[in-house]
């Protein structure tokens, strides 16, 4: 959907626990920051960069941008200290699978209400273990998807229900129609359809997808905790900002990618200010769904514990401390 773009960030690090900005630039820790992908994360960054955040907690950020999302695993922090992924953030599963020692110190989600069409006789997912459910493909949205109701319903989609690459939500419905699967993840206006046809549909709730991650090594975290603690503050005033300053925000956007056809600014902003928060906590089962897929073609993933590798305590303690808090003084219009 976009162009590459160049990563030109710069700003500072940290040299004391408080709140308050470090404004030496004698004070400024340089860290180095890793960009792979395109998405909310990224953003962020580029405003903490474009007004000057990371400067005021006391970062000096050296910046690399990795070509192509598969690089953005182990590889990716030789040599750097923060890795901020978007859109594809598998491979950094793909890496701890591998015996990368990598911690997540934050993350988006993205908020989707797909429908679950199935065969007559379901009523519960749980009825389709031993079944086929349709897909797009391997760890694209609507197999992520698919594992996260399967679990909530009970099953390990691993080990519990054959997923089938089928292609697009048509293509799924029809497949779904012929018997080909007997559960597919669809878009509500293909749902929609399908009911037309007598196929039976679920409605089950709202799903949140792991979109962007920032990753460091578990040594960086544990031996460089201040850094880390200021890159957080920046990071979480650039929220602030992407969600207060609309038009600024846009700006920003505008300066770093060369919109596809069909993409515009507003339609951009809101997609990404969709996956926001003003704590940018994973959500577990989003995480879970990542390694069920990495589990499919690497079995050491089925060992792989979320708590291991989610290490939030800087976030949880910023947002226990009120400096969250402090930043939405002025209530936000989106």
């Amino acid at each position: 959907m976009f162009r590459r773009f160049l990563c030109a960030l710069a700003a500072a690090a940290v040299a004391a626990l408080t709140f308050a900005p470090v404004s030496s630039a004698d004070d400024a820790k340089r860290v180095r920051v890793a960009f792979a992908g395109f998405g909310a994360a990224t953003v962020v960054t580029w405003i903490a960069r474009d007004t000057e955040l990371f400067a005021k907690y006391g970062l000096d950020i050296d910046p690399v941008y990795i070509d192509g999302a598969a690089a953005g695993g182990v590889q990716s922090l030789l040599g750097v200290d923060i890795l901020v992924a978007s859109e594809d953030v598998m491979p950094t599963l793909e890496a701890i699978s591998g015996g990368a020692d990598l911690v997540f110190v934050g993350g988006h989600a993205s908020p989707e209400n797909y429908r679950f069409g199935v065969a007559s006789y379901v009523d519960d997912l749980a009825q389709l273990k031993g079944k086929k459910v349709g897909v797009s493909n391997l760890g694209r949205k609507s197999d992520l998807i698919a594992r996260i109701l399967l679990r909530r319903a009970g099953l390990n989609p691993v080990d519990d229900v054959e997923m089938v690459p089928i292609g697009f939500s048509p293509q799924r419905a029809a497949a779904l129609y012929r018997n080909v699967v007997q559960g597919a993840p669809l878009v509500p206006n293909v749902a929609a359809q399908v009911r037309q046809w007598g196929v039976k549909v679920l409605d089950l709730g709202q799903v949140h997808l792991t979109t962007d991650l920032l990753v460091t090594s578990r040594s960086f975290a544990e031996g460089r905790p201040h850094e880390l603690r200021r890159f957080l503050m920046a990071y979480l005033n650039g929220i602030q900002h992407f969600l207060a300053e609309r038009a600024d925000t846009m700006r920003i956007i505008d300066k770093y990618v060369t919109m596809a056809r069909g993409a515009t600014l507003p339609a951009t902003y809101n997609a990404l200010a969709q996956r926001l928060e003003p704590l940018p906590v994973p959500r577990m089962e989003g995480v879970q769904a990542l390694i069920d897929a990495v589990a499919v073609t690497d079995a050491r993933a089925r060992r792989l514990d979320p708590q291991r590798f989610l290490e939030l305590d800087a976030l949880k303690r910023l947002d226990k401390g009120g400096f969250v808090k402090g930043l939405y003084a002025e209530k936000i219009k989106l």
